[in-house]
């Protein structure tokens, strides 16, 4: 019997991990499509600010996903409200940060080293008939882009938001002093929004990540449009300097400014939860990270998830590798992502508004016990944890 055929398009996170996961499997035919090469990737602009939790990095491990150099590691998280430390918790296992266009661009350099089937072209919903006549399945992993077939919306998530609940600006920057290159910072402003602070590692060394999230015309949202990075690293540092001034007194004002003119984001995400999987012709349409999951980065949530969900896929494809791949394959394959994504992205949207009475309840105890602080700022890793203790009177 021969292999069966799987286009991806996509070289996100979700995209490459499917990759490597067929690949390394050896039993399955698959072409890889991508509208940027790895050059692209590398010399463009950021597409988000990133940490990886453990189960995204036992994946990489399972996978054999190729090497992409030095990382940051991150131990602990701190948490500030309205410029007061509240506590600092210890993650039990690891996590890593590294700007996102020197991994993307590593994976896919170790697929095309392995003689990947890797085809440069940009491709809109009018490609897929044409897919669909050649491949066995369609995965679509285009990602905030996308997706570019028709996956129907999940409408029984609750409270989900009908409009973007934060306007983000997320950059790499020089000119910020840290004693803890292994500590990231979460620091929030009720009402207004919060900024995480993220040590990583560029091509030009280590440097510090700042993604702030700020809540539609509120105070946080001084930065407008699209503007140039010496702009918008002027409107930052005012930002620092009226509301983190505990971070704003670390930062030599001389040097501050974007480790390169690429190296910034401006976005503001709907976040989404769509049924991911579909027909064109006949053939199976399967969506796969943010084209179908789409969430706000408030939590960290983005790679992680669209890692465990290429690795769901690989499972369910594996297993059915000798049937019919028809909308059943699709549904098992929802059914083994399902809890995961619509619990994180419940979590995360309510993550966004008024805190609930037992995060409320975790946050006091975390200040005044380190096994507390440390439980909560392990829930950034495991987001089906951290809706039960989200959503409980009690907490975890």
């Amino acid at each position: 019997m021969s292999n069966k055929k799987v286009a991806i398009i996509g070289a996100g996170i979700a995209g490459l991990t499917l990759a490597y996961a067929l690949e390394r499997s050896g039993r399955f035919d698959y072409k890889l499509i991508l509208a940027n090469d790895a050059e692209d990737i590398r010399n463009g602009r950021i597409l988000s600010t990133q940490v990886h939790f453990k189960n995204l990095l036992q994946i990489e491990e399972r996978h054999q996903i190729q090497d992409y150099g030095p990382v940051n590691e991150i131990k602990r998280m701190e948490l500030y409200i309205d410029g007061h430390k509240m506590f600092q918790g210890n993650l039990h296992s690891r996590a890593s940060s590294q700007d996102q266009r020197l991994y993307l661009s590593s994976l896919l350099n170790g697929l095309k080293a392995r003689g990947a089937d890797i085809q440069k072209t940009r491709l809109d919903s009018n490609d897929l008939g044409g897919l669909a006549d050649e491949f066995d399945l369609i995965v679509d992993c285009t990602g905030k882009r996308g997706p570019l077939a028709s996956f129907p919306p999940y409408e029984q998530l609750p409270n989900a938001p009908s409009t973007p609940l934060r306007r983000i600006t997320a950059g790499m920057f020089h000119g910020i002093e840290t004693e803890d290159w292994n500590r990231m910072g979460f620091n929030i402003v009720p009402g207004h929004g919060d900024l995480f602070v993220i040590p990583t590692v560029t091509r030009y060394g280590p440097t510090i990540s700042l993604l702030l999230e700020a809540v539609p015309g509120g105070e946080l949202d001084r930065i407008k449009g699209n503007p140039d990075p010496d702009v918008l690293s002027k409107e930052m540092l005012a930002i620092l300097k009226e509301h983190f001034y505990h971070l704003y007194e670390k930062v030599k004002a001389d040097d501050f400014r974007l480790v390169d003119p690429l190296s910034y984001l401006r976005i503001a995400i709907q976040p989404q939860v769509r049924i991911p999987y579909t027909t064109v012709n006949g053939t199976l349409v399967i969506g796969c990270g943010d084209s179908a999951v789409l969430n706000d980065p408030i939590t960290g949530q983005g790679a992680n998830a669209a890692s465990y969900c290429a690795n769901a896929l690989y499972e369910v494809l594996s297993s059915s590798a000798d049937q019919p791949w028809d909308a059943a394959v699709g549904e098992r394959y929802w059914n083994a992502t399902k809890e995961y994504v619509t619990k994180m992205s419940e979590w995360t949207n309510a993550m966004m508004g008024p805190p609930s009475q037992g995060f409320s309840e975790l946050l006091g105890r975390a200040s005044q016990s380190q096994e507390c602080a440390d439980q909560f700022v392990n829930l950034f890793a495991n987001p089906i944890s951290a809706h039960g203790a989200y959503f409980s009177a009690t907490g975890p």
